[in-house]
């Protein structure tokens, strides 16, 4: 049973303050903006929208996997995906923070897609 108590209302303020810090990084403002290009690029969000509506078919149609490709070598894609990497990044340092600070014993799975190596890293 959880009791509501002061500690309580201080952890819920200490997150806040995590979270309120957190959105004031660098690494996020990069990303909202390169996020912001990335939704503003009529072309682009039209070649996603056709490649996501035929999604069953591009084993079938050259074409669709062309496009893909085409998408995937995207500029902005690319840069997108590098900012959702590094603020992934950042999150998994600060869990594996918060963990620690638990339990030696808690494990983290920093599944980090652009980092190389193993699939799912993890801390302890």
């Amino acid at each position: 049973m959880l009791i509501i108590n002061e500690q309580l209302f201080e952890i819920d303020d200490l997150i806040d303050e995590v979270v309120k810090n957190f959105l004031e990084l660098p690494e996020v403002a990069a990303y909202r903006a390169l996020k912001t290009t990335f939704e503003e690029d009529e072309d682009l969000q039209a070649k996603l929208q056709l490649l996501t509506e035929n999604q069953e078919y591009i084993a079938f149609r050259p074409e669709l996997a062309q496009l893909r490709k085409e998408i995937l070598l995207n500029e902005k894609v690319y840069q997108l995906r590098i900012a959702e990497n590094d603020l992934q990044e950042l999150l998994s340092e600060l869990t594996k923070d918060i963990s620690s600070a638990i339990s030696a014993h808690i494990f983290v799975d920093e599944n980090l897609p652009l980092k190389g190596g193993s699939r799912h890293g993890r801390h302890h």
